[in-house]
Formats: C-alpha cells, structure tokens, sequence
C-alpha cells in the first residue's frame, strides 16, 4: 500500500501545480488589453450602450471577477454614471465547464448604482428631432433558447454562425450594497433606495423567484420608510410583489405591487401607527409638542411612465392628535394668551384624496378641535401647484376670547355655534400661500405679518441703532 502512495502524492501534487499555473495563465490572459476591450465590446452589445471596466480576474473561490463597471449618462451632460459597480463575479459550475456546457451557477454585483434621470420631452437627439426617449438601440440578433437559459444577444458580424450556438444559463443572482435613485428633470430626487440587497433564482422555465431589503429609502425630502422586504416573481413580463413590508416613523407599513406590459401596474400600500413627531423630524420639520399617530391606506394604478393614465384613492386620519398651527394663527394666540390658538388638541383629523387628470384631488380635509374647524378641497397638481378652497369656523367662545380682532367678515355656518370665514390657499406645496389673514382681518395685510400683529397690540418695535448710537453693531 505504501509503494502506491508516493507516486500518488506526486500525481497529486503535479496536477495541483498545473492547475495553480492554469490559473496564473488564465489571469495574465485576462488581464491583456485585448481581451479586456472584447469584453467592453460585448457588454456594451448586450446593454445597447457604452461600458467600462477597470479590470478583471479569476480566482478558485470567486470564479470570474470583473471589476468597476460603468455605463456613462448618454443624454445628461455631467450628470453621474448611468450605472456603476464595484464589482461582479461570475461562479461556474466547473464538472459542466469539463462537460461543454456554460453554466453559471451564481452571479453576484457587489455595490451597484443605478441612477435614472427623467428628461423634459422636449429633449431633442440629434438634429433628427426625434425625443431622446424614443431613439431604440440598434437590433441585434438573439440566440435560440432552451430550458432556463438566458438570452444573450451578440452583435452581428461577417463569420459564418456556429449551427448550434452555445447556451449560458445562469442560476442565481445576488446584489450587496447596491444603490438606486431617481431624479426629474430638474435634477430634484424624486426617489432614493439605499442599501439594496437580492437574491434572485432563475428557475428551468424562466421564471425569476427572488427576496429583496432595502435598508434605508427617500421620497422627495420628506417621507424616509426603513427596513423594506419583500418576495417577488418574475415571468414574461409580469412582476408580482405580493407582500411589502416595513417601517415608517415608528409605524408599521405593508404594500403590494403588480405590472403587467399590457395592463400596466396595481399598487396597494396602507400604514398604522405612523408617529406625527418623528414623521416631522424626519422630514427636517420643527414639530415641538406635536403628538398622535397617522394611519392610512390607498391604492393606485396606471401605465408606466404615463402620468395622464394615474388614479387612484388614499384615505388618511390622525389619532390623538396634536399639532402646531399655521404660523399666523399661532401669533395671535401667543399675543392673546389662547393656548388653543398655540397648539392644536384635535378631535378629528382625516383626508381623502383622490388621484386622477394628473392631480391629486382634496375631497376631504378635517382638521376639528374644541372650538375650531378646518375644512378643504380642490385639487394639487403633479407639479406641486394647489389651488385649495377651504373654510375656517370658530365658535363663540374662540370669537370672545379673540376681542374683535378678527373682524366682522365671519358668516352663518352650517355648524350650530360657529361662524366662519372663507379663505384660499394657493403656491406650491413647498411654499403655500394663503389669503385668510387677509379675510379674517378685512383688509389686505401683505408679507409682514409679525409687524401688523404687533401695530395691532401696540407693542413697541425697537428701532434699529444708527451710526454712533448704543447698541452699534461692533
């Protein structure tokens, strides 16, 4: 047995040192110039777009490793790489490698960077005058496919095709620290999902089964969900998201999602328990006092891409609610020593809002507290600009404790004990305007309301030092 041994060791050892000088081999070939240029030109055929690489390898645990990745922006000049990452390995089945056969048993993208920009229509390519979303990349021929092989397309060229093209089929794809984000066409960011992972399993018959996180997401500057999950499939066009779940400032948030190419996407989305204090903090809003949780439901459905084909219905209500005012109506509670003019006990605070014709449509909006009632309708276009109708009703009591100041503008309401007044409120969500100073007081008061609520009072306004005087500036 022993006289055996030896010269097994060394066939042992021999073969070992082949395949560890294959493997230099391979990754000085690798890393030529040349090869590396054909491997930009294929990926750039395949995606219909100009790619880059910084390098690639190949090692026993990690398979084959491409590394830095990037496919500029076409149409936005100076704008961040249409997609980069820092790396992707490719894993082989090495007993089908010895059999002929390609199989990539996992695909793995480490720290990708997905960036969409939407640009104006009017984007013009070229002198053609065709917009920039219509110009197609140019067709290329595809490879017949069989059992759960994936589609590679390859430019077309002058040699004879193989009669049995060869066939890659991959099984698994998994993404770490991957980033997307989306921004309009004025550069805002419209969407930003951070810290994505996935696993994705391609099964025999094409269809994708996969699980995603993502750890941290932004919508515009204000809603910032955590911890999104979910499952999804993925066959002939059609993605199924059936259970969404995460958190949203403290609250629970579950969703569900389904496109179709020729019946385009469903979306159902429903939050409990939302605090108000932390949805204000993390929307960078002072929300000192303020209370209550937010619960809410909606749904919405349309084309991709297609915001003239949206609609949709979203309920929302406050639970033990407290908040701060409207800023002018919290001055005058200060001045006059109101507390309910300062902060808001509400017993009612709910919504409906109803998303069609490119606007979102106030039906409803109720803001009730002990002596007050805020009511609103009309529509918030897409663009951000409102045009709302709205009524404030105060009761007696309120009226008395305000002196008169507010005028004589107030009418009958249908609230037994109330008088109101009505008001518009117009601008851009991000800087409304309002005229109900305006209609409360009866005269027209301008931008500088601190100055008019403290001529009101009498209150002296120190003047500002000049030149010389105490108090100069030093």
């Amino acid at each position: 047995m022993r006289k055996f041994a030896k010269p097994i060791l060394i066939s042992a050892g021999i073969l070992l040192f082949i395949y560890v000088l294959a493997v230099l081999g391979l990754n000085i070939y690798l890393q030529s110039q040349g090869l590396q240029s054909r491997i930009c030109l294929a990926a750039s055929s395949v995606a219909g777009k100009p790619v880059s690489i910084q390098g690639a390898h190949y090692t026993p645990w990690a398979g084959f490793t491409v590394n830095g990745i990037m496919v500029p922006q076409l149409q936005a000049t100076g704008a961040p790489p249409e997609f980069e990452a820092e790396s992707i390995n490719f894993r082989f089945a090495f007993f089908q490698l010895l059999r002929g056969k390609l199989v990539v048993k996992e695909i793995f993208v480490n720290s990708p960077v997905l960036v969409s920009i939407s640009l104006p229509r009017e984007t013009m390519a070229g002198q053609g005058g065709t917009p920039v979303d219509a110009v197609a990349a140019p067709a290329m021929p595809a490879a017949p496919l069989s059992g759960g092989a994936v589609e590679i397309t390859v430019p077309e060229t002058r040699l004879a095709r193989p009669s049995a093209p060869a066939l890659m089929e991959i099984r698994q794809v998994k993404i770490k620290g991957g980033r997307s984000q989306i921004f309009d066409s004025k550069g805002a960011c419209l969407f930003d999902l951070n810290g994505i992972e996935a696993s994705v399993d391609i099964l025999p018959d094409g269809k994708l089964d996969g699980k995603f996180l993502v750890a941290e997401t932004s919508v515009g500057a204000s809603v910032h969900p955590r911890g999104i999950s979910g499952t999804f499939t993925f066959q002939k066009g059609r993605l199924v998201v059936p259970d969404i779940h995460g958190t949203w400032a403290d609250g629970r948030l579950s969703a569900t999602f389904e496109s179709d190419p020729s019946l385009g996407f469903t979306a159902t989305a429903s939050a409990d328990g939302v605090l108000v204090k932390k949805l204000a903090d993390d929307a960078g809003i002072s929300a000192d006092g303020a209370r209550g949780s937010l619960f809410a439901k909606g749904s919405l459905r349309g084309l991709p891409g297609a915001p003239e084909s949206y609609s949709g219905l979203v309920e929302a209500n406050l639970q033990e609610a407290r908040l701060q005012p409207l800023d002018f109506i919290r001055q005058i509670g200060d001045l006059m020593n109101i507390q309910e003019l300062q902060m808001l006990e509400l017993k009612t605070a709910e919504g409906r809002f109803v998303i069609r014709d490119q606007q979102v449509v106030v039906e409803k909006l109720i803001l009730e507290s002990a002596n007050l009632f805020l009511e609103g309708t009309g529509p918030v276009g897409f663009d951000g600009k409102m045009k709302l109708r709205s009524r404030l009703h105060l009761n007696e009591k309120l009226r008395r404790d305000l002196g008169g100041l507010l005028g004589e503008n107030f009418e009958d309401s249908d609230r037994s004990g109330y008088r109101f007044v009505p008001f518009s409120v117009t601008g851009a969500v991000s800087r409304p305007k309002t005229d109900l100073l305006d209609k409360l007081t009866g005269f027209r008061i301008g931008q500088d309301i601190g100055g008019l609520l403290k001529n009101l009072f009498q209150i002296p306004v120190q003047e500002k030092a000049k030149p010389g005087q105490p108090g100069e500036a030093k």
